[in-house]
């Protein structure tokens, strides 16, 4: 109320000041538009027109003339001279009639230059009808003009670009009512711009079916609110079908709602045509080239055979070469030893047994290295410590090396642990190292080193390994290194470079099978006259290194425990007399089987059994592994000793044996066995 009254107060103050009663009704006028640039009154029966200081200043205009009052002429003569018959005409028009004024026309400012401007006001008239007085207020609009001119400019720059841009584009809003389209538009529809514009599919288009179809999609991008690419079957409107590859994409006000759809597209009917030729052509081609292919494949297949026979042809040559020497040497010793029994000439046989042992030894080697190139060896496998090998093998290799050549090691801290047969990574590494030796008879340097390395997809992939993490031991050398044609057929078994009598030819080729049964690779890298690199790569195990185990002599016990009782299940009966002979010298119990069958009908018996042997390779629907696990079943602490001439990794559960299991490799020394079969007894 009290607001109220002194509001009501101010008027009738007012009302008896007219000077105070003009400034007042600038303040209101200018409250209301906002920014402004000055304000003026405009009595009209006197013809005094007054305007405030910001509107003098604005315009180099005295303040005092313009509380003074100025005339007509005097406040336009800043008006641009192309707006001036404008501003004029405005003018008498509203003192005419009355009422509101608004007027948009370029007048000069202070700095010389002519700025758009606004001007709005009221004509107030008598009861009479006579024109009183005339307040108003300049606004500065120079920058909403250019905005405007702006927007125009764009309007037409697009409406410019979606008429140069080939086939159709166009923008519906949510209903699917056309807002905007170009001429390519008009052409597909086939009706003028006003058929179509404000209108939807079901409006405009004559085949309803395929208005439903278009509206489906339309309304599924506008719901999805993601831009897609899609072919639509549209009809012309001279009733050929044609294929249009459209782009659609949501429209989204200033909020980011979705309001409607924009969508351009392009007539590929021709295209698809054309497509629809070459695939024709390209089915016959592919045809034609498969059966190119397969002849190909034909021929390559009769030239691998035809390798392969020489590969074989190479391997059995060298195995009979080899193999034939040892026989001589056994099959003589052992004729030898017959005859001089027969003469009883006893003194000389001791030289013919170590001659046959010794010859038996050397094929058992030669055996195991062609087991390890074809990667069925029995392997032990356990957490290794790679650095911890290298530095025990270190003094053995300087020995094996010589003094001529240096050995030097390069360690990577915190190796990583690999799950490996320690037994044969050391053969591996002394065998790299006298490769190492002889590649340099002149002397030179040998490096050991040891790093992590991660490989990824296209690392493992050049290796042909699967990727993830990895330990490397490399051996390098600064000897004569080898050309390409020698490392591509270093690992096959029997190749050499040394002289004949050097070298077996399988050094490396066990190093290849022993690394790829590990789960791991081996690369060569040579440089002929520089020297090479033999990197092998063995995967990360998660575990600890295992400790080195210690060497634990166990005495000779003697004879067995009256009682203990041993199965021996092996199909070739010479090596079933061996073991039986051998575990009754020791005073065990034995019983013979066969085959596994055989053996399960003991096993089933109230028969004590205190030990299982067992070759692996057994005939007759189980192998020794089945024969096992079955014997666990039923006695869950029987101890099993596995036979081997090589390893069935599947069936050995790749090395991965059960507690009280053990494995032992054909051939065996007698007190290998001997002393296996007493531990795991003595382990009981």
């Amino acid at each position: 109320m009290s607001v109220l009254d002194g509001d009501a107060r101010d008027r009738r103050r007012l009302d008896t000041n007219p000077g105070e009663t003009e400034d007042a009704e600038r303040v209101q006028l200018a409250l209301a538009a906002g920014a402004i640039i000055g304000t003026w009154f405009w009595d009209l029966p006197s013809d005094r027109f007054t305007i405030d200081e910001q509107f003098a200043q604005a315009f180099g205009i005295d303040p005092s003339r313009g509380r003074q009052g100025l005339s007509l002429q005097q406040v336009i003569e800043t008006v641009h001279p192309e707006d001036k018959p404008g501003v004029i005409v405005a003018i008498e028009d509203v003192i005419a009639r009355g009422g509101a004024y608004a007027h948009q026309y370029r007048v000069r400012r202070m700095d010389g230059r002519y700025y758009w401007i606004e001007a709005n006001g009221r004509v107030d008239r008598a009861p009479d009808g006579t024109p009183l007085r005339f307040p108003g207020v300049l606004l500065d609009i120079e920058g909403r003009r250019a905005l405007e001119a702006e927007r125009d400019r764009a309007t037409a720059l697009l409406r410019s670009f979606i008429e140069a841009v080939p086939g159709v584009v166009y923008a519906k809003d949510r209903d699917g009512r056309i807002l905007m389209a170009n001429r390519g538009t008009t052409e597909l529809i086939g009706k003028a711009p006003d058929a179509y514009l404000g209108r939807n599919e079901f409006e405009y288009f004559d085949d309803q079916a395929m208005a439903a179809r278009l509206r489906a999609t339309d309304q599924g991008v506008m719901e999805r609110g993601e831009r897609e690419e899609t072919e639509e079957e549209i009809r012309r409107p001279d009733g050929t079908p044609s294929v249009w590859l459209s782009t659609k994409a949501p429209l989204r006000d200033e909020m980011g709602a979705v309001v409607g759809l924009v969508s351009t597209a392009l007539d590929i009917t021709e295209r698809k045509a054309v497509e629809r030729q070459n695939q024709a052509l390209n089915e016959l081609l592919e045809t034609r080239m498969a059966d190119a292919i397969a002849e190909r494949e034909r021929a390559e297949d009769a030239l691998r055979q035809s390798h392969k026979m020489e590969a074989v042809g190479q391997l059995t040559g060298g195995l009979a070469h080899d193999f034939n020497n040892l026989l001589a040497g056994i099959t003589g010793s052992l004729e030898m030893l017959q005859t001089r029994v027969a003469q009883g000439r006893l003194n000389d046989l001791e030289r013919y047994i170590t001659g046959a042992q010794g010859a038996a030894k050397r094929a058992a080697a030669l055996t195991h290295r062609l087991l390890a190139f074809s990667r069925r060896q029995t392997l032990d496998p356990k957490p290794t410590d790679v650095n911890r090998l290298v530095s025990d093998m270190e003094e053995l290799i300087r020995r094996t090396v010589g003094p001529h050549i240096r050995v030097a090691t390069e360690a990577q801290a915190d190796l990583w642990p690999t799950f490996v047969d320690s037994n044969q990574l050391e053969n591996a590494l002394l065998n790299l190292c006298i490769n190492a030796r002889d590649a340099m008879p002149d002397g030179g340097q040998i490096t050991i080193e040891t790093d992590n390395c991660h490989m990824d997809e296209r690392a493992a992939r050049e290796r042909d390994l699967e990727p993830g993490e990895y330990v490397s031991l490399c051996v390098s050398d600064t000897g004569t290194g080898m050309t390409a044609d020698v490392i591509e057929r270093a690992f096959d078994p029997f190749f050499t470079t040394k002289p004949i009598g050097v070298g077996t030819g399988l050094g490396l080729s066990m190093i290849y099978g022993f690394a790829r049964q590990s789960g791991g690779q081996v690369r060569i890298d040579s440089v002929p006259g520089q020297g090479t690199r033999v990197c092998i790569h063995l995967p990360r195990h998660d575990a600890d290194a295992a400790q080195p185990e210690a060497n634990v002599q166990l005495e000779a016990t003697g004879r067995a425990e009256a009682g203990t009782t041993v199965l021996v299940i092996d199909d070739e009966p010479i090596v079933r007399m061996l073991v039986v002979d051998v575990l009754e010298d020791l005073g065990y119990t034995t019983i013979e089987a066969g085959d596994g069958p055989q053996g399960m009908k003991v096993i089933a018996s109230d028969a004590r059994i205190d030990l299982l042997i067992t070759d692996v390779g057994l005939p007759n629907g189980m192998n020794g592994r089945q024969v096992a696990d079955a014997a666990r079943a039923l006695r869950p602490q029987l101890k099993v000793l596995f036979v081997t001439g090589y390893a069935e990794s599947a069936v050995l559960s790749h090395g991965h044996l059960e507690p009280g299991m053990q494995v032992v490799t054909k051939p065996f020394d007698i007190a290998v066995l001997t002393n296996r079969i007493e531990r795991m007894i003595a382990d009981g």
